[in-house]
């Protein structure tokens, strides 16, 4: 190759990643592309090459993506990456679908992963993707306010409510296009007693109704259905001196439910 300057040579090695992400050739295991890509960071910052780096770069740059082994399963992998509902899986395939293009055996292991992930694939394409209702959303949203209740210590010791936690905030801030269901349902089922004590107490504190706090029997009126704290835990909020308070539901004084009357 002619001499050339270095703002030439950035160019050729940027087409030459970009030619190779196209086919796929990206992998942490391909020795060429990382070289090009470790000399255009270094030439972009004013850095020489040696004369054996040269050599190599200038040679590298030239290469074409090599065909892929595997063809259409390799692209049908790419492809299933690419879905709507399979961001979380998308390296798994994306990797499958290098060592496949490069000939590579899978383990037994890594082909049932593998077929797994694509029936998930083929599913979505029929089906579409899986989307929470409004009294899904709702339910995950409340097992949110729950995890305030848990210190980062004890959410170390969880790491499927923690990446569950993690994908919701992603999707709810439009960061991710999907929420996967294994993660929603993880977030809807959390904390079934107390979900169940903020429903028995739109009856036994109705709001507009009065009760009295077990410290002082402090007579408050009930300004609306139970609510999750700050803190994860069930909690009215309540009219005490014409000042609202958030008060939990162990701190009230609890009414007893009207029993039914029997029919004589």
């Amino acid at each position: 190759m002619p001499r050339m300057g270095s703002a030439k040579r950035i160019e050729l090695g940027q087409k030459m990643v970009a030619l190779f992400a196209e086919a796929g050739h990206m992998g942490h295991n391909n020795k060429v592309v990382r070289f090009v890509q470790d000399m255009i960071v270094r030439l972009d910052s004013g850095r020489a090459m040696s004369p054996r780096q040269r050599d190599w770069y200038d040679s590298a740059v030239l290469e074409s993506p090599p065909t892929p082994k595997n063809e259409a399963l390799v692209k049908q992998l790419r492809e299933d990456a690419k879905l709507v509902g399979m961001e979380e899986v998308k390296e798994p395939l994306n990797d499958f679908a290098y060592k496949l293009s490069r000939g590579w055996n899978l383990s037994e292991k890594q082909v049932a992963f593998m077929e797994k992930l694509q029936l998930k694939a083929e599913a979505i394409r029929v089906h579409g993707h899986w989307a929470p209702t409004p009294e899904e959303r709702a339910a995950m949203e409340l097992g949110v306010a729950f995890c305030r209740r848990y210190s980062g210590y004890y959410m170390q010791g969880q790491p499927g409510l923690s990446k569950s936690l993690e994908r919701f905030r992603a999707w709810h801030a439009g960061l991710t296009p999907a929420m996967d269901k294994w993660s929603a349902e993880k977030l809807m089922t959390i904390c079934k007693g107390d979900r169940a004590r903020m429903e028995d107490a739109k009856t036994r504190w109705p709001k507009g109704g009065l009760t009295e706090t077990k410290n002082g029997n402090v007579p408050a009126l009930i300004l609306e259905d139970s609510h999750v704290d700050e803190n994860g835990e069930v909690a009215l909020m309540v009219l005490i001196d014409g000042e609202p308070k958030s008060f939990r539901l162990e701190q009230l004084v609890k009414p007893r439910k009207k029993r039914k009357k029997k029919a004589v």
